[in-house]
């Protein structure tokens, strides 16, 4: 049964001392609910009634004496608290009924300072469901994970947002140990995969706050990341007795961080691949001047003859054919003059990405028509076997996988400076539906040491002049394709490239 439902014991008091002490006396009496204890001050004596406890005790009507000996008229008197410091001991000792008792100056003091200890319980008991309260509020209301852990991985407690954050009920992690409950590992994270920190063991290497992002794969396989702050929580002698852990799921940051750095890097590849088209441009415009130069020279000298012919008054019969095999020969050479430059302007227009059905036979082609005049002035026979039986359609953008072609054989014709011979097929795996197409040189190879960094940004080994971006732009716009690109076979008589793209199948 509680306390309040019990019936206290009276007990009647008179005080004799009205000073400073008795004022404190009746402060904590007016202060403190005496739970088993009916106290009541019969009255207050003193021979000086302007005694600061003379008018406490006329403020909360209890009566005043100037003589002690009215408190013996009283019957109810259980006893008599002397706060004089034994100037009138004894003399109450003396003239007190039997039945009354006399608590001295210094039983009065120890009477006091127990009033003050139950005083400061009571105020640290309110104190302690105070922060009890304030705990809760803060410990339920924050959009925080929050999660107090003892020194052996246990969880002693945790809120909503960390109970929704690993998907389990209060009743499944109170009591479990937290790698347990978040990673299901059977012994501290560090101990089960070296790569995962644990803040609750770096808190309680060095006794502070630690921090750590962590990656936790939630049920349904689906990822998310934390950041987490643990603090220690130490007892009065300093001692770390838990460890209290904040969580905040920063997975939409990290993710739309990760998704404007991946926008900056297609940015940037587009930016290096468009320059690298200016790069080949370059060497196309080059090789075409020559090749353009030629069939000037012809339609020039055509028209020195046109220009003799026509000085005669009258054009016979041979004339006349002479002059149309003249046009003939004249509209030819202007028709591959004008391939030739819409062919470079078609190569050097910017243009947006366009995924579409292409055959890749097609954009072969146009490669070659690009750079046949250029294999010829370097020296180089140019075998071709395209493969025809079945349709060679990829998914892609045809300007990109041409740049990509194109700087193979740029780089092919750079590998044979004293010529050779270059080698272009194309087919597909009819198993796979997979379309291949390898290109080979003749060249100086590729030594083991240099091969596996080929494809790697900025590297070169050419001694001048090389910017070592040709073949990383290849793999990412192969890569971009969803294929693969790979030496197929290198020695010192020659490298072979094998590229790989899923093919298209028709309906």
């Amino acid at each position: 049964m509680g306390s309040e439902n019990q019936k206290k014991i009276p007990f009647h008091i008179g005080i004799v001392g009205g000073g400073r002490a008795c004022d404190y006396f009746l402060n904590l009496l007016e202060t403190t609910v005496l739970p088993y204890l009916d106290l009541k001050i019969l009255g207050v004596c003193d021979i000086n009634p302007e005694a600061t406890g003379m008018k406490k005790a006329k403020k909360l009507g209890i009566p005043t004496f100037q003589n002690f000996h009215n408190f013996f008229n009283d019957k109810r008197l259980d006893a008599i608290i002397e706060l004089t410091n034994n100037k009138s001991l004894p003399e109450l000792i003396a003239m007190r009924p039997d039945n009354v008792g006399v608590l001295e100056h210094n039983i009065g003091r120890l009477l006091r300072n127990l009033f003050e200890m139950n005083q400061n319980l009571i105020e640290t008991k309110e104190q302690a469901i105070l922060d009890r309260r304030y705990y809760e509020i803060l410990f339920q209301q924050t959009n925080l994970g929050v999660v107090v852990l003892d020194l052996e991985f246990n969880i002693v407690d945790a809120n909503k947002v960390y109970l929704n954050a690993c998907r389990k009920t209060q009743k499944e992690v109170i009591g479990k140990k937290c790698f347990q409950v978040i990673k299901g590992f059977y012994a501290p994270c560090p101990s089960e995969n070296a790569s995962v920190e644990c803040p609750l063991m770096r808190t309680l290497d060095s006794g502070k706050p630690s921090h750590i992002i962590h990656e936790t794969i939630l049920p349904g396989n689906k990822t998310k990341y934390f950041s987490i702050s643990a603090y220690p929580i130490k007892n009065l002698e300093d001692k770390v007795t838990h460890v209290i852990e904040l969580w905040q799921d920063i997975t939409s940051e990290i993710t739309e961080k990760w998704e404007n750095k991946v926008k900056r890097i297609h940015a940037d590849m587009k930016k290096v691949i468009q320059e690298d088209r200016l790069v080949a441009l370059g060497k196309l415009v080059a090789s075409s001047v020559h090749e353009i130069n030629n069939p000037i020279q012809g339609l020039l000298t055509f028209s020195y003859i046109i220009k003799d012919m026509t000085k005669k008054e009258q054009l016979d019969k041979k004339d006349l054919e002479q002059l149309r095999e003249f046009n003939l020969h004249m509209t030819r050479e202007l028709e591959r003059c004008g391939n030739i430059v819409s062919g470079l302007l078609a190569f050097s227009r910017e243009t947006v990405l366009e995924f579409k059905n292409t055959d890749i036979n097609d954009i072969l082609e146009a490669v070659i028509s690009l750079t046949r005049h250029k294999l010829a002035l370097c020296d180089i026979q140019l075998e071709m076997s395209l493969g025809t039986s079945y349709p060679l359609i990829v998914f892609g953008d045809k300007n990109q996988l041409q740049q990509c072609f194109l700087n193979l054989i740029f780089n092919a014709i750079d590998a044979m400076p004293q010529g050779g011979k270059m080698t272009i097929n194309s087919g597909i795996h009819m198993d796979s539906k997979k379309v291949w197409i390898q290109i080979s040189d003749s060249g100086t190879g590729i030594n083991d040491q240099n091969l596996e960094h080929i494809f790697d940004p900025f590297f070169t080994t050419k001694e001048e002049g090389g910017t070592g971006l040709g073949l990383s732009i290849v793999y990412g716009i192969v890569k971009d394709h969803k294929g693969e690109v790979c030496v197929n076979e290198t020695s010192n008589q020659g490298t072979s490239f094998l590229f790989t793209f899923p093919g298209v199948v028709s309906d």
